[in-house]
């Protein structure tokens, strides 16, 4: 610096900063202190006490309040020259720490830091600070201890606090009184008596405000008064309730009372809100469509302008293709039956796929009262309790708590590890099911007309016969509910728990008159079960079969406008008439395909099918079909000829040698079709009509044919050898009754064992004509699969 300054310059910065240095020598020394502010977070009170989360006041903002003046004054306008070092945010106490510096003599220090704390309270007071999480004020205090900044998660704040004295001196209650008062009004303080030679001493203060003993805690923790250092924490009281710790030693009483408790509570409140729910569902009492002003409104506007979606013909729509004209008689029948009292059952029956649903649909489409119960949707479920959801949300049942069934057995089992005795609340799906159609049973009989039940009093559920029947009055037919159970009794699952509850409910229904009942099914043993379940009552029947070939051809015409008219009729008399098969067919031809290729396309699908069904595709997969294929083969070779055979006939053929298991199984595969006369099958025909070409494509498959053929020749080779072993068996005994020279044995008088014997001659000879037959077929078959090349089928 000698060197870059002139002497004069460097000789006066020289006294200035020994002036400096004399003046700082006899300035006031700096002090530090701090403040907490209270109400600046909402108080996290346990684990889940989102509060916090939603203010997240950070450090920086806060520093940013206090030098805009928000929550401090100027710190020129403080005495003593005051100057903010930092905040420290405490979000578990709601509040914050504002640590500050201020010079003052020593012995001034006090005097300073309470006219700084009195500056700074006013200046809070005076803005009157209320935050969003509560309706109290900001408040500031001076810390006096040593605050601990802890973080433990599994202590939250507390009315109560915990003050451990460190030193020799225990804290009268007045002490404690002066120094916990200033931080809000104080409920109790209770001293450890002197009695008590537990170490460390301590003293229980009790504030009425959370935020008081927050604010106690960040202000008093290591403080010394009258020379005894205090540690503050929280101590959360341990509430003792007596019910409980009477139920806890009584479980044999207050467990079989809590099961009656929460019953009691789901029969009178849950079930009147179920009820409510499932009325509305019935009635359709939330939807907007049902309101005689939007109907109104809707034909004088979206009507008016889009006209062609009233009628399915302009628009060439599918939405009516199951009500052909030629239905119109069983629609009618319907229509009468519903506008009947209830007095039995109404059943749907066809095979599937000819479209029972959309009829049903179509007929009751204009009913006010209707609730519908597809059972196919509800067998699909993946478990027991999906069935339970699906059931429940069909009829409208809600609330549905699927997990007290779990619960349920949990305490049942508890309770007998505890007790020793079952409480008898475990409830089932079974029970979740019943309870289900039991709200729905009452939910329909309120919605029925008063004409037709009699309501003196409230139904029991439990008693089928409790309704009388009152004389019948005049009542407008729409009003009486109609429930229909559709896909009833599907022959996959004719076993099914679910059946009988639909069954009591639909008897109890009907014996009370309250609705009516329809069954939709492609099952024809369903009048047998039904019939055990409503005795001495005949029920109305619907038959719907498959279309015949001019009404099917009528009904594709309806739909489809193609040119090659002679096309679409052959492929349309091929293809049959199933609904399913019909709708299919139109949508491909609207897809821009031929009739023909259309009609192949559903073929090869069809021919697939069968033989993946019928036949498996392989070896292994073969061992699982319940029938053999030469069964099948026989089965389908008949069919292919007529389109049905005796059913007889093949029953006590060498195939299945008067077992119709196997028959049985087809059937309910849908591969083919037993038609009853009077409850007894007497005639086979295919599952579909488009079966009845796809067994004949089968046949005309001429390298699958023949080894079809083989194997039937070989079984039948077999199956004769076997009736001739017997024959030979039997002529080997009855050999025993002749002599050497040919005389009887038993005398001339006894011709039975020569005739025997000539029977049994004439057959085995025929049997070995057969087998021989047989044996040229099977290995002119065998030369013939060696040689003869795959082909390709004609799809």
């Amino acid at each position: 610096m000698p060197g870059t300054l002139s002497r004069h310059t460097f000789v006066r910065r020289l006294a200035t900063l020994a002036t400096e240095s004399a003046a700082n020598s006899t300035a006031p020394p700096v002090h530090h202190a701090q403040f907490f502010f209270d109400n600046v977070y909402p108080l996290k009170l346990n684990a889940f006490d989102f509060r916090s989360y939603i203010s997240r006041l950070s450090r920086r903002s806060l520093e940013t309040k206090l030098k805009q003046n928000k929550w401090l004054p100027p710190e020129n306008e403080l005495p003593y020259e005051f100057k903010i070092e930092g905040v420290v945010p405490r979000r578990k106490e709601g509040g914050m720490f504002v640590k500050f510096t201020y010079r003052v003599d020593e012995a001034s220090k006090d005097i300073a830091l309470k006219e700084i704390h009195e500056t700074v309270e006013n200046f809070v007071e005076s803005k009157s600070i209320i935050p969003w999480f509560n309706f109290y004020p900001m408040r500031v205090f001076l810390v006096k201890g040593e605050p601990l900044l802890e973080d433990m998660a599994g202590r939250y704040p507390a009315r109560r606090l915990r003050v451990i004295f460190e030193g020799s001196d225990v804290l009268s209650i007045d002490s404690l009184y002066h120094t916990f008062r200033r931080y809000g009004r104080i409920r109790d303080i209770t001293v450890q008596p002197l009695s008590i030679k537990d170490t460390p001493r301590f003293a229980m203060i009790i504030f009425t405000r959370i935020r008081s003993a927050t604010s106690a805690k960040s202000c008093v923790h290591r403080m010394v008064v009258d020379g005894t250092r205090l540690s503050a924490f929280y101590d959360r009281v341990v509430i003792t309730n007596v019910i409980y710790k009477w139920m806890t030693a009584h479980p044999r009483i207050s467990i079989p009372l809590i099961a009656a408790l929460i019953a009691g509570i789901s029969y009178i409140i849950f079930d009147p809100i179920r009820t409510f729910f499932i009325t509305s569902k019935i009635t359709q009492r939330f939807s907007i469509q049902e309101y005689p002003l939007y109907q109104w409104l809707r034909k004088e506007t979206i009507d008016r302008f889009w006209a062609y979606r009233k009628n399915s013909d302009e628009d060439g729509s599918l939405h009516d293709v199951s009500m052909w004209s030629e239905r119109v008689d069983e629609e009618m029948k319907l229509r009468s039956w519903l506008k009947e009292p209830p007095e039995t059952f109404i059943v749907v029956l066809g095979p599937r796929g000819s479209g029972k649903s959309e009829f049903i649909d179509k007929v009751i489409q204009n009913k006010k009262n209707k609730v519908f119960i597809r059972c196919d949707h509800l067998l699909n479920s993946r478990d027991e309790n999906e069935l339970v959801y699906k059931l429940a949300k069909q009829v409208g049942y809600f609330p549905l708590f699927t997990i007290f069934v779990a619960l349920s057995n949990i305490i049942d089992t508890v309770a007998s590890a505890t007790i020793g005795q079952k409480t008898g609340f475990t409830s089932t799906t079974d029970a979740e099911v019943k309870q289900i159609l039991d709200v729905l049973a009452l939910a329909l009989h309120r919605i029925a007309p008063d004409a037709l039940t009699k309501r003196s009093r409230r139904p029991n559920r439990s008693s089928p016969g409790l309704y009388k029947s009152s004389i019948v009055d005049t009542y407008d037919s729409d009003d009486i509910p109609i429930l229909v159970i559709d896909s009833y009794m599907t022959k996959d699952k004719e076993s099914h728990e679910l059946w009988e509850h639909l069954t009591k409910l639909a008897v109890f229904l009907i014996e009370n008159r309250v609705a009516h009942v329809i069954f939709a099914s492609s099952n024809t043993a369903i009048n047998k079960t039904l019939s055990k379940a409503l005795p001495y009552k005949t029920f109305n029947h619907v038959i719907l079969s498959d279309a015949p070939p001019e009404k099917a051809i009528k009904l594709v015409r309806r739909y489809v406008d193609f040119v090659d008219k002679r096309e679409l009729e052959d492929s349309v008399v091929a293809l049959g008439g199933r609904l399913t098969d019909l709708k299919m067919f139109i949508k491909k031809i609207r897809d821009g395909q031929t009739p023909q290729g259309a009609f192949r396309e559903l073929l090869a699908k069809a021919v697939m099918e069968i033989r993946k069904l019928a036949f498996g595709d392989d070896t292994e997969d073969a061992k699982s079909i319940p029938w053999t294929g030469v069964q099948f083969w026989k089965v389908i070779v008949e069919l292919s000829k007529c389109g049905n055979v005796d059913y007889d006939s093949i029953k006590y053929s060498p195939m299945f040698k008067g077992d119709d298991t196997p028959l049985k199984a087809m059937e309910e595969a849908e591969l083919i079709t037993i038609i009853q006369h009077y409850g007894y099958p007497y005639i086979i025909r295919p599952g579909k009509p488009l079966y009845q070409t796809a067994f004949s494509e089968i046949i005309a498959d001429d390298h699958f044919a023949a080894i079809m053929e083989l194997q039937m020749n070989q079984y039948l080779s077999a199956f004769e050898n076997a009736k001739l072993q017997q024959y030979e068996d039997e002529m080997g005994k009855l050999a025993i009754c002749f002599t050497k020279d040919g005389k009887r044995l038993l005398g001339s008088g006894s011709a039975a064992p020569g005739d025997r014997m000539k029977w049994l001659a004439e057959n085995v000879g025929k049997k070995h004509v057969l087998i021989a037959e047989y044996e040229n077929k099977v290995r002119s078959l065998k030369k013939e699969v060696a040689d003869r090349t795959p082909t390709q089928p004609t799809f």
